[in-house]
């Protein structure tokens, strides 16, 4: 070990390990990046004690912790998780670009809301202060008496008036009994601010569902022309 830890071995390993820390930032995965970066701290611990450098050594083994964390997190995000039978299905239909693990978070920031059948969910021309998600049964979009929609599950409910905190443009009542995820503004705002990646994640899938919804309305239009 001693004739292994000799000033020479120590420039050849801090040769190798700058490599390292030059060919992580190569990476756009973060994940491959903490990797390169562990290996190139590794190197420098060991660096640092055959050169006698302990100072290389100490702040390469904070390095080492530090990045050794946030790899850990990244394949613990990235594992995946049981879902209930009551969302999977929703999960499949619109939500993978989401790991389990991100969708099952995002899915439980609130208490899920349940309604009784005829229960109104939402009124029109009141302010719009939560995002619905239908995770089961059914609820009816009536306008002027009449049912101009049929929300079902996996569907949001009130999604443009949400984002664009407009007040809502019609009632929505529960057919059935229904069970509901919800957001507020602020769940939000607190998503952007500590993860802007789900963040925008998360506007993506409600902008699909609502382009479904228009598209939707437009074939019954053509049909009914």
């Amino acid at each position: 070990m001693d004739s292994f830890l000799t000033p020479f071995s120590g420039e050849y390993l801090y040769s190798i390990a700058a490599v390292f820390s030059f060919a992580a930032y190569v990476f756009s995965n973060i994940f491959w990046l903490r990797v390169f970066l562990i290996i190139a701290a590794l190197l420098y611990i060991v660096a640092g004690i055959s050169l006698g450098l302990t100072s290389m050594a100490g702040w390469n083994a904070a390095y080492l912790v530090i990045n050794s964390y946030h790899a850990a997190m990244i394949l613990f995000n990235r594992s995946t998780v049981m879902l209930p039978d009551q969302i999977k299905g929703i999960y499949k239909e619109a939500f993978t670009t989401l790991t389990t693990r991100e969708f099952k978070k995002i899915i439980t920031t609130n208490p899920y809301h349940v309604y009784k059948a005829g229960e109104r969910i939402m009124s029109e021309g009141e302010d719009t202060n939560e995002l619905f998600l239908l995770l089961s049964g059914t609820a009816s979009v009536i306008s002027s008496f009449n049912e101009i929609a049929s929300i079902t599950s996996g569907d949001f409910i009130g999604e443009m008036s949400f984002m664009s905190k407009q007040t809502a443009s019609a009632d929505v009542f529960a057919k059935n009994d229904v069970v509901v995820a919800y957001w507020t503004h602020a769940d939000l705002y607190k998503l952007e601010q500590k993860n802007i990646k789900i963040y925008n994640k998360f506007l993506t899938i409600v902008g699909r569902d609502l382009v479904k919804k228009l598209k939707r309305k437009n074939q019954q239009i053509v049909k009914s022309v």
